[in-house]
This record gives C-alpha cells, structure tokens and sequence, in this order.
C-alpha cells in the first residue's frame, strides 16, 4: 500500500484511523519544520514510535503528541519497514485519545515554560517558610545547580520536551526555581585550516579532442581523483605544452625576414616549454592566446625572475609566428 501526502490534505489522526481499520502494517514517517517521527504498525495496531523532541524511551503516546503539534509536513507511509524493535501493541484509537490529553496539558505548561532555550536557576527566597518537595523532584533541583536552560537540563535528565518541561513548571509553582531570559547562543567563529590541510591545485593536460577540450584542476597527489567530477567549462588554453612544443614552425620563420635561421631555436624553445613550471607555463599559454605584441609581452612579463634560462624574446618571437 503506497500512501503520501501532506499534513494540510491528510491530518495525521484520519491516516492512523484508515490505517487501523484497514489492518497495516508499516512505518509512517513524518518531516516538517519542528523535526520528524515514525510510527511503526503491526496490523493497524502502534508498536513503535519515534520522534524529534522526545526522548527515546518515550512511549507511543508521547510520540504521537509530539507529531500531533506539527502545524505542516509531509508524510509516506511504508508497507515494507519493520522496527529493530517492537513493544506491547497500543490501539490507535486509545493512543490518539492520550495524545489529544497531553495537548491539553501542554497549553498550561507552555503558559509557564513557553521555550527549552530558557534559563532555569534556583530562587534565592523561597515564598514560604517550608516547601515538601518529593525525592524524585529532588534530582532536578540538583541538575539545576548554579543554572542552566531547560533544554540543557532535559538533557541531563534523559527528559523529552514534554517531561521536563512539566517538571520546570512544578518546580517555577512550588517557588523553588526562576526562569529568566532566553540564553544567548556564543559565537564560534569558524576555525582556521591547517597549512598542512590546505589543498593544493595543480594543473593537469587532458588531450585534446572534440569533446573534451577543457581544462581541469584537481587535487595534486590525488590519484584517485575523477576529472568529471570537477570542470571548469572553458576553452584549453590553447592546448598542452606539448601540443605548443610540437606545433613549433621551421627554424627561418622564427628568424624573422632577413635574418639567418638558427635550427637550435626551435629546439631550444622546446626545450624550454616542456621544463616550464606550472605558473610559467600558464603564463606563456595566455601569451599564445593573446593577439598583439604587446598583449604577448605583458603576458610574458609574468614570469617569475626564478624561472631558469627563460628567453622571453625568443619566447616572444615563436609566440608570434604560432599565432601569424
């Protein structure tokens, strides 16, 4: 049975009806804003339930209270899932009737203890000259201690929403407990990567073919790294280093008119561009893509003074025959 919907078509207590009357089994699950839930079925009958807000020892009933106070959501219902545990079956019925007393009750406890994120301290005066309060009462006051907020407090108790904020309530009647505002939440700025974790980038030529003239940056070290997993879609520019190297013209073009040609040019712009370093060889391939003299010169210009036995004029020249 494939059931799904939302909270504003189907409320949650029409879809536990049909489900009970038609004897299901499964698991309703429940997303909205304040969290989600799930309640498992065993023919039409809850077996399970769990759900954001309450703790998880909580019985169904308070499972269903809580989902009950969803104002929108969406839910799906499960025919296949099974819990990893099952407890004594409860009646729809009788559990959507214990739910809607709990929503009662919480109307008067949300007058007094309206949020978890309150702060909770001990009174410095007690309104009366003696207050009982009962040993099982008595633990709270002491997870109270020197203050804390009633979500923290919850937690120490291994309380629901619902349970602890009953007992806040009890403690604010009997005069032993104050609330005040609701604590601040302390900026954490964001911490500062190790040197040794800071990713590296490095530039890896792909070869160039109809459909795969891009060029991609990956991790350098990564030897498990996928190339389609990461792309910038833009032209290469304009191939690899290689390709650059070996589209070299003859040794008198790049003499020049006039001049007499020296073959070990070529050869030694090979050289060069086949031993660049990753930022000079990104410098020399936007001077290949540049359309002036100039352009190529500035491009050029970029070139670490570091980089070794650079002829930026001979560079310059072989630049401007490629792109002639």
């Amino acid at each position: 049975m494939a059931l799904q919907g939302t909270l504003e078509t189907f409320a949650l207590d029409d879809v536990f009806h049909l489900l009970a009357s038609t004897h299901k089994t499964g698991c309703y699950q429940l997303d909205g804003p304040r969290g989600s839930g799930k309640v498992w079925f065993v023919d039409g009958e809850i077996v399970a339930a769990e759900a954001t807000g309450a703790s998880v020892a909580s019985p169904p009933v308070e499972v269903v209270f809580e989902l009950l106070r969803f104002e929108d959501g969406t839910f799906v219902f499960d025919a296949e899932a099974a819990p990893t545990s099952a407890g004594t079956p409860v009646g729809v019925e009788r559990c959507l009737e214990q739910a809607g007393v709990l929503l009662e009750e919480w109307r008067d406890i949300a007058a007094v203890v309206p949020s978890l994120d309150l702060d909770v301290s001990l009174n410095p005066e007690l309104p009366d000259d003696e207050v009982t309060i009962r040993a099982d009462r008595w633990i709270a006051v002491v997870a109270i201690g020197g203050g804390t907020t009633v979500r923290r407090m919850g937690d120490r108790l291994h309380l629901g929403e619902l349970a602890v904020s009953r007992l806040v309530k009890e403690l604010v009647e009997l005069g032993v407990v104050r609330l005040g505002e609701a604590a601040p939440v302390p900026f954490q700025a964001e911490p500062e990567p190790a040197l040794e974790e800071t990713p590296v980038l490095s530039l890896v030529e792909e070869p160039a073919d109809d459909e795969a003239d891009v060029l991609h940056i990956v991790p350098a070290g990564d030897d498990t790294f996928d190339p389609d997993a990461l792309v910038i879609d833009e032209p290469r520019i304009p191939t690899s280093m290689a390709d650059i190297a070996s589209s070299a013209p003859p040794a008198e073009e790049i003499a020049g008119d006039g001049a007499e040609p020296d073959p070990a040019d070529a050869a030694e712009i090979a050289r060069q561009l086949a031993n660049l370093s990753p930022r000079a060889a990104k410098a020399v391939a936007a001077a290949a893509k540049a359309s002036t003299q100039e352009e190529r010169e500035a491009m050029l210009a970029q070139l670490d003074d570091e980089e070794e036995n650079i002829n930026r004029d001979l560079l310059v020249k072989f630049l401007g025959s490629v792109n002639s």
